[in-house]
């Protein structure tokens, strides 16, 4: 052989060009749909343990604080034993897939699922990312060639078990790729087959589970004046999610320096949340559930007790975040959103309460998560086309209200800060 001939035989094979995106998406696919199962399984979890705590106990009040007490020393064992890192660092570092990430993804999601399960005001999204990540990181370094494919499978990955949990095929995407980047095409391949795998497993394991998730489904039909007036609760409900990023910024602060202890930070978390249930059960868990009856308490008491309750429901998400109950803020974004949007409604006659409510909750989400196209895209999906005016109006507000806030605390964004 000639010298040129030798170095050809040992350079690497190389796909050609249009093999490449038929093998990423392929592999996107069957990844998806793994994700997909993955995180309905850890849904199904959570919803097991709901029920097996709070339908099998008493329903007297006093039962709330010792609950939610024992759920904050479980807690603080999974971080003790590993789970120091909230979601969004999980999400960076399963971006860039390593080897030797240990057992550290599987305390974070029992930690998750004890959040949940015990009436954390948090949404299932940490256990589900937590073991979605790590089989993600996996798949990506046993069959990436190269670092950037490594790279865009560990998104597909995260994009089908995002898609499944958010009902969304747009959103599981958006929120893999970073906010202000186009996904890309095999994410949205990942996307739809997580979201096919994750609703019919989750009804496979659990019948009625999917059920338990859903946001209220409103629907409404916008004139203009709707439209132009929806403004005012989109900016109240963008207001509720500022006042989100800045108690869990002060609280974690607050209990890094007070608490250094990682075990007691938890526990401290679940007393707070304890006793102020007690006195307000309707606040418990991810509140999606008790969306309706927030209204209807509202409807029967006045918009003083709908700003009360949204207002303590965004600080209670922000104080179990800030004690390591491991968990993501939009659902109960939504419910402070919902009530804040709806106490405005008494000021303004005439306008729907639907295009209140839809505007307050997608301000909210909106600047709580930092990122405007992943709340939009996910309250489409979760409240119907029928919604899509308030909720753009809703989207802008929360917009508007990020570009006021200081960089520090809009910098970054997703789903724990």
């Amino acid at each position: 052989m000639t010298g040129g001939a030798e170095m050809e035989d040992k350079a690497p094979a190389r796909l050609s060009p249009r093999k490449v995106p038929l093998r990423l998406a392929v592999i996107s696919l069957l990844l998806g749909l793994a994700s997909g199962a993955v995180a309905a399984a850890v849904y199904v979890a959570m919803i097991e343990l709901q029920v097996l705590i709070w339908h099998t106990v008493p329903l007297d009040r006093w039962m709330i604080l010792p609950i939610t007490v024992m759920g904050g020393v479980l807690i603080g064992g999974t971080v003790v034993m590993g789970a120091r890192l909230d979601i969004e660092q999980e999400i960076a570092e399963a971006r860039d897939p390593k080897p030797h990430r240990g057992l550290r993804s599987l305390w974070m999601a029992l930690g998750a699922i004890i959040a949940v399960g015990f009436g954390g005001v948090l949404g299932p999204e940490g256990g589900i990312i937590a073991l979605v990540s790590q089989l993600s990181a996996i798949v990506a370094l046993v069959l990436g060639r190269e670092a950037a494919e490594r790279r865009a499978i560990a998104q597909a990955g995260l994009a089908g078990g995002l898609a499944g949990f958010y009902h969304s095929p747009i959103a599981g995407p958006v929120q893999a790729e970073g906010e202000g980047e186009a996904p890309k095409l095999s994410l949205y391949i990942a996307g739809l087959a997580g979201l096919i795998a994750f609703l019919f497993t989750a009804d496979f394991l659990r019948e009625g589970s999917l059920a338990a998730m859903y946001l209220p489904r409103f629907d409404a039909d916008p004139d203009r004046y709707d439209a132009l007036v929806a403004i005012l609760p989109g900016l109240v409900g963008a207001a509720g999610g500022a006042l989100f990023i800045f108690a869990n910024r002060m609280l974690a602060q607050t209990l890094t320096d007070r608490i250094p202890s990682l075990f007691w930070q938890p526990v401290f978390g679940g007393a707070i949340l304890g006793l102020i249930c007690m006195a307000a059960p309707v606040l418990l868990f991810a509140g999606h559930n008790e969306m309706h009856h927030m209204l209807e308490l509202g409807a029967r008491h006045g918009p003083g007790l709908l700003i009360v309750l949204g207002v303590t429901k965004v600080v209670l998400c922000a104080v179990c975040l800030g004690s390591r109950w491991l968990g993501g803020p939009i659902f109960p974004l939504c419910f402070g959103g919902a009530a804040l949007g709806a106490a405005t409604l008494f000021f303004l006659p005439g306008l729907n309460p639907i295009i209140g409510v839809a505007a307050g909750m997608t301000g909210a989400a909106t600047v709580g998560l930092k990122m405007p196209i992943l709340a939009g895209a996910v309250m489409i999906f979760v409240l119907g086309g029928g919604l899509m005016l308030p909720v753009f109006v809703g989207a802008l507000a929360g917009w508007i209200v990020l570009q006021m806030l200081p960089e520090d605390l809009t910098r970054g964004g997703g789903l724990a800060h």
